[in-house]
């Protein structure tokens, strides 16, 4: 099917057509969706305007179409035929219409911009809206509703926190800053807990803080110092968490060959033919380890816990919260607690609580300890 566009004649709003569930005064979040892609599919399902941001020039593009969108050079894009000044913006015409970007559903609206040779894609979401698409991938669309609303205050503070006016974007859509997937994994029970504490957020001090998570505590939350050098304020200063156990991500185990450790060594910037042993050097109050011991034929040498855990894997050493090494034939056998970095809400110790009766203020408060729950317009924020 030959597919092109229709040129439009009337006026299109360079603003949002439309907000949230009708809301006029909304939160708008950049979150950068697609980056350094080769070619990016694009399906409509019903009118989607284009407008090319340097001429002004506006298009519509045909309904329950297809389009491939491909970067040119560095000032250009293709999309299908059509050649374009980068960037371009998408929007949907109907609040409740879709479009399908790479095999996910979105609804909000869209800059598409030429960036070094690759497509970028940064999507403009209402707050509201973005977080229908955070917390089916960060928790899970069918957990218990006290704690997808504990999820839901978390993350709506942890984007607030994230707003960035210097930057082109506010957060990624991975695990980076929070995983968002659009409009894919969305249940009721997601859209009645996000709208159940519609404009709720976490403050200390009346002021917004970075509302970390993580899925796994391990019986300890920490501090943000114990993983980025991060400020402690009272909320963030750790617990003990006895909520923890009931869950998969408790406890774990990897074997970790001995050439694999040197590997992390060599790319660490040191030198080593064969490693001798490797122990716990350091550890934060949460007792997770900080440093690593390791000992070589050229010495010892110590290591950052998190750049050996990023080199591992996160999924294979889901933790710094170390209990054993074991010494093995031709490496080593790590086990330790919990998943994550452990800073703040602990998502399996929530859906915990909740399952014992707990509502999601108990929850918040027990994670996040001298937090206060306000209203968005009540408190202070900064798109700095």
């Amino acid at each position: 099917m030959k597919i092109f566009f229709k040129s439009l004649f009337f006026l299109i709003l360079s603003q949002s057509l439309y907000s949230a569930d009708g809301i006029s005064k909304s939160i708008e979040v950049r979150i950068l969706i697609e980056n350094n892609s080769e070619k990016i599919s694009l399906k409509t399902y019903g009118k989607v305007y284009l407008t090319e941001e340097k001429t002004g020039e506006k298009y519509l593009l045909v309904e329950e179409s297809n389009y491939d969108i491909k970067a040119e050079g560095s000032d250009f894009i293709y999309v299908s035929l059509q050649k374009l000044y980068s960037p371009v913006l998408l929007e949907n015409s109907n609040p409740n219409s879709h479009m399908i970007i790479n095999g996910k559903k979105y609804r909000g609206k869209f800059k598409i911009k030429n960036s070094e040779g690759k497509i970028q894609i940064i999507e403009f979401v209402d707050i509201e809206r973005y977080l229908w698409g955070v917390l089916g991938p960060e928790m899970g669309t069918s957990w218990p509703m006290e704690a997808l609303k504990a999820q839901a205050v978390a993350s709506r503070t942890y984007t607030l926190a994230s707003l960035n006016r210097n930057a082109d974007y506010d957060m990624t859509n991975s695990t980076k800053h929070q995983v968002y997937t659009g409009f894919e994994n969305i249940s009721p029970q997601i859209i009645s807990a996000v709208n159940e504490t519609r404009g709720e957020v976490l403050t200390y001090k009346d002021k917004i803080f970075y509302a970390y998570y993580h899925a796994n505590s391990g019986g300890q939350t920490t501090t943000p110092s114990g993983v980025w050098n991060g400020d402690i304020i009272p909320p963030l200063k750790g617990v003990k968490d006895p909520y923890y156990k009931n869950s998969k991500h408790a406890a774990w185990s990897v074997y970790v060959s001995n050439s694999d450790i040197l590997n992390f060594i060599s790319s660490s910037g040191h030198s080593a033919l064969k490693i001798k042993d490797m122990k716990i050097y350091s550890k934060d109050r949460s007792g997770r380890a900080v440093k690593l011991l390791f000992k070589t034929d050229k010495g010892n040498i110590k290591l950052e816990a998190k750049d050996f855990r990023n080199h591992v894997g996160n999924f294979d050493m889901k933790s710094t919260l170390i209990t054993n090494i074991i010494k093995m034939k031709n490496g080593f056998k790590i086990t330790g607690k919990g998943w994550g970095h452990g800073v703040g809400l602990c998502q399996d110790g929530a859906r915990e609580m909740a399952d014992r009766g707990a509502d999601y203020k108990k929850i918040l408060n027990f994670y996040y300890p001298g937090s206060k729950i306000k209203d968005i317009e009540d408190v202070y924020y900064d798109r700095r």
